[in-house]
């Protein structure tokens, strides 16, 4: 497995990231080439106790 910190970069800070916080969707850019169980398995990593119920990802 990858070092999580590789695979999670960064979070994503702008006013539609702040909006989803209150939904409790979180909002990160992380590795072109990780895959959605790389990045769910990061978070879990990095925070634990977390449970990751959905990764969606957007290239842009």
């Amino acid at each position: 497995m990858k070092d999580p910190r590789d695979v999670i970069l960064r979070p994503v800070v702008s006013e539609k990231s702040y909006g989803l916080l209150d939904t409790g969707v979180y909002t990160f850019e992380v590795a072109t080439q990780a895959s959605k169980p790389e990045i769910r398995d990061a978070v879990q990593a990095i925070w634990p106790g977390v449970k990751v119920k959905n990764v969606n990802t957007l290239n842009r």
